[in-house]
């Protein structure tokens, strides 16, 4: 569905053709079609308007820290690519609370659902700490008021974001379970496809854009997990949990770029 929506908003942009009226020595009208010449495009370059180097001074909001390439392939088109590494995400731990966001489904390593999860839940940093991730996107970027990449422009992207937790195990320090144990490592996997419409302001050799965007995220990840089996004589029991969450996203940013 995705791919068509972006197709449809290439097929909506309408090609302009600038023409150019001349007279001659006989005061005849000639009509010309614009098309920029190698020297031309070769000047544009020069003033910075093809290559852009960006970073995301509001990333570790997230916990992103992208750095991003934007490359003009057409006068009204340019590509974005970006890579970096991913800490804790501050934003998702505030609105999510273990046992308060039914959109996660948790699916625990054994069958009795009775049982009760002694270890921390999500997004709960008491023990947990967050490790090193990484992350990519791409997003193909379409102007439409002006040249690229100055100006207003919708986009379509897809963003991939593995985030790295640890946690100590469960032991038992005679008063109960306790995060005490040998470190054991979680994860959680997040895709997003978003629609952008945004703005991009072109300077000496800055850039400054502003987007909205809007879109779908797909989570996947496992989770640190354990009880007390009485069954067992109260050994305990562990293992990692798994969870999804599908959910509508919405986002805002702010870029701060080198032109060249």
């Amino acid at each position: 569905m995705h791919k068509k929506i972006f197709l449809t908003l290439l097929l909506a942009v309408p090609f302009f053709t600038v023409l150019k009226a001349q007279k001659n020595k006989k005061d005849s009208t000639v009509v010309i079609f614009f098309n920029e010449n190698k020297s031309e495009r070769g000047e544009r370059k020069k003033t910075g308007e093809a290559n852009i180097v960006k970073i995301a001074p509001l990333g570790f909001i997230s916990g992103t820290y992208p750095l991003l390439y934007e490359r003009v392939i057409t006068d009204f088109f340019s590509v974005q690519v970006g890579a970096g590494v991913t800490g804790k995400n501050y934003w998702r731990s505030a609105i999510n609370k273990t046992g308060e966001n039914s959109s996660i489904k948790m699916t625990y390593p054994w069958d009795d659902d009775s049982q009760f999860d002694e270890a921390d839940g999500l997004f709960n940093y008491d023990t947990r700490t967050t490790g090193m991730g990484y992350m990519f996107s791409i997003q193909p970027r379409l102007y439409f008021e002006s040249e690229a990449p100055d100006g207003s422009f919708v986009a379509i992207s897809y963003d991939y974001l593995h985030y790295k937790f640890s946690i100590p195990g469960l032991a038992n320090d005679g008063g109960g379970w306790e995060h005490k144990g040998s470190a054991k490592s979680e994860h959680e996997n997040i895709s997003d496809i978003m629609v952008h419409f945004g703005y991009q302001s072109i300077y000496d050799r800055l850039t400054m854009e502003y987007t909205t965007s809007i879109g779908m995220r797909n989570v996947k990840g496992t989770k640190y997990a354990g009880y007390s089996d009485f069954n067992n004589g109260g050994a305990l029991t562990e293992g990692f949990a798994t969870y999804k969450q599908s959910i509508f996203n919405f986002g805002i940013g702010i870029k701060v770029g080198y032109h060249f």
